[in-house]
């Protein structure tokens, strides 16, 4: 299980029971997202629809079969570029919703109840309150001054981290991972890379202790499917498509799948149709894949003095 280190020992309080997991805490998110390419990419190189490759299309697709409304809107970049306020509406999918139109109104005026942050994969090699090599502002930092921005135009946003997975390339010897190298790859998401955004959400929910800053552990979860299930023996090329690491639809998929499950706080819909740009295997293995899905968040507490879930 992934618990987040020096929380309280006590038992945390669950997820809701086996009578109404499908019952969401909200039935409509309208999000704004701070966001890259692990969170949407459109690929050079992949015959399928770049909006399968988004975790908003797979965060749409579920919502619109739960009967759930969900509208998003988003900027591509990293925290030092993400901090130069206000940001601008630059996404736009076929299936989703657009939130807010940012030529002809405020981030004010968009009523958002939702912000999705990342930072980058590639900055893990030192402390998330150092500043970066080239700037004078750490990763805490770059967010704080986002969350602040963001609650002086809006009042009770709902902040959540995006814990992604690391760049491979350090992990595997040539451009591309061989099937062999993804064990230990996953087994370095779910330790030090993980460790790492422990620290980081820590510092931000120390420093803004009366808000709402919580973290979804995007990366180690699908490490855990990616180990622990079937998937084990979805073809690397299936999965990635470079050693960034973008992924394929499938690796979106999921992220999408886990995303959507702690924002509603409410498992996917059992009769959900994974359409066959996903691997087979995700569709065979569906329901083992949400109860290990739903299991890991409910396991997931924060640092914040108390035990916290989603």
């Amino acid at each position: 299980m992934i618990i987040v280190s020096g929380c309280s020992e006590d038992e945390p309080e669950m997820l809701p029971t086996d009578d109404d997991t499908n019952e969401p805490v909200t039935t409509e998110i309208r999000a704004f997202i701070f966001g890259h390419s692990l969170i949407v990419h459109e690929p050079p190189r992949i015959p399928t629809p770049s909006d399968e490759t988004s975790v908003p299309h797979w965060m749409a697709s579920l919502a619109d079969h739960a009967d759930l409304g969900y509208s998003v809107a988003g900027q591509y970049g990293f925290l030092q570029q993400h901090d130069d306020l206000p940001p601008i509406a630059q996404w736009g999918f076929d299936i989703v919703e657009p939130a807010w139109d940012s030529d002809n109104e405020t981030f004010a005026e968009a009523d958002f109840n939702t912000v999705l942050l990342t930072p980058a994969n590639f900055i893990q090699y030192q402390a998330s309150d150092e500043n970066y090599f080239n700037g004078d502002v750490s990763p805490v930092g770059a967010t704080l001054t986002i969350h602040d921005w963001v609650n002086d135009q809006e009042e009770g946003i709902t902040f959540y981290i995006y814990e992604n997975w690391p760049d491979m390339a350090p992990y595997i010897e040539g451009e591309f991972p061989l099937q062999e190298e993804l064990a230990p790859y996953h087994e370095i998401t779910q330790g030090e890379f993980h460790d790492w955004w422990i620290d980081y959400h820590d510092h931000l929910v120390t420093a803004r202790p009366e808000d709402d800053i919580r973290m979804i552990p995007v990366g180690p979860i699908i490490a855990e499917i990616l180990t622990e299930t079937d998937l084990v023996n979805i073809p690397v090329e299936e999965l990635y498509e470079d050693d960034a690491p973008h992924g394929r639809p499938t690796i979106y998929f999921l992220a999408g799948l886990i995303t959507y499950m702690a924002m509603y706080e409410a498992e996917s819909p059992s009769d959900y149709q994974i359409p066959n740009t996903v691997h087979s295997l995700v569709s065979e293995n569906y329901e083992e894949v949400v109860d290990l899905i739903w299991d890991e968040l409910n396991a997931f507490d924060f640092e914040n003095g108390e035990s916290r879930v989603w």
